[in-house]
């Protein structure tokens, strides 16, 4: 499923977004616009920006603010991608190199270092005290999911209410901070009630979202997703296909499914048959299920927004978000 589907209504916007960021990357410093070009060149789909501009364009006309805090959450987002590659020594994301596979951990450390701290410039310039004031939590709430991750690398007992608070933390927390955001533009910033309101659907849209990665990591077509398939599981990271199998699997199957997840290196046949055990166990089944019930509670958040281009663009979104194949 294409993000054209539901782009079309703030393409202009999301224009001027890439405009602005490449403005904004512009330093006098030759190297961060060398590794600045890089990230502009391989950033992609602008899922948040998306939902910011849509939640805002629901109650009203999008301004200079609207696309100035659209491409501020972009660069949230691109520094928390940076640094997670320079955590997990990722030398390819989405197919493309990362800054620490062409330049080194210690520079991708600086150009995140760097983005978030542009960013709350920006915000502060601009006197934008809302979307400042979300921000600042949200990238608290997005490292403590970092530390989560990696307090529960290759740990085959964690449950899935652990697994979820991860996901809302790492994943959940900005989508919902773009939404949020969007909701207190054109005058909403006071309006606490809709506020958190978007905040929630965002964060549950969130979780389905990675839940949906997290098939793609077991299901997905490498040729399309960018990356090998079982990289995540590789790099220690149990998701909730494989809690799911542990949780309903005899003991017989419990203990083929830890033998194998817990290798690093799988051959075709063995992938195959962990594969095989996850499918066996229901675990494909449950975490889809899951995904495409958060996706339906986000959706129902939407009930009494007045119907037009921004409303069917959202609930486009939420599709995107639980069956896209990338």
């Amino acid at each position: 499923m294409s993000m054209t589907a539901f782009q079309k209504p703030v393409r202009r916007e999301l224009e001027r977004v890439q405009t602005r960021l490449r403005e904004l990357f512009r330093t006098p410093i030759p190297i961060l616009n060398q590794v600045g070009g890089h990230v502009l060149a391989t950033r992609g789909k602008k899922f948040r920006p998306t939902l910011l501009l849509l939640v805002a364009r629901l109650r009203g006309n999008l301004g200079s603010d609207a696309v100035l805090c659209a491409t501020v959450v972009e660069m949230v987002h691109a520094a928390a991608l940076i640094h997670d590659d320079s955590v997990d020594k990722s030398d390819l994301r989405r197919g493309m190199p990362t800054v620490n596979g062409l330049w080194t951990d210690e520079m991708a450390i600086i150009m995140g270092d760097y983005l978030y701290a542009q960013a709350m410039s920006i915000l502060v310039e601009n006197r934008m005290n809302m979307p400042m004031s979300v921000l600042a939590r949200v990238v608290t709430e997005m490292s403590c999911g970092e530390a989560l991750e990696f307090q529960y690398a290759y740990n085959l007992d964690v449950t899935e209410a652990q697994y979820e608070q991860l996901v809302r933390s790492k994943t959940g927390s900005l989508i919902g901070a773009a939404t949020e955001i969007g909701a207190g533009i054109n005058g909403g910033a006071n309006d606490l009630k809709r506020r958190r309101a978007y905040r929630e659907f965002g964060e549950t849209l969130g979780v389905a979202f990675q839940i949906a990665d997290d098939l793609l990591d077991y299901l997905g077509d490498s040729e399309v997703t960018g990356k090998p398939v079982g990289y995540d599981l590789a790099e220690g990271k149990v998701t909730l296909p494989l809690i799911a199998a542990l949780r309903s699997a005899s003991d017989a199957d419990r203990r083929k499914l830890r033998s194998l997840a817990l290798r690093k290196r799988w051959t075709g046949a063995q992938w195959n048959l962990l594969r095989a055990l996850i499918e066996k166990c229901g675990g494909f089944e449950y975490a889809r299920a899951r995904a495409f019930a958060l996706a339906d509670r986000a959706r129902t958040m939407l009930d009494g927004e007045p119907v037009g281009v921004a409303r069917r663009a959202l609930d486009r979104a939420v599709d995107y978000a639980v069956r896209r194949d990338r």
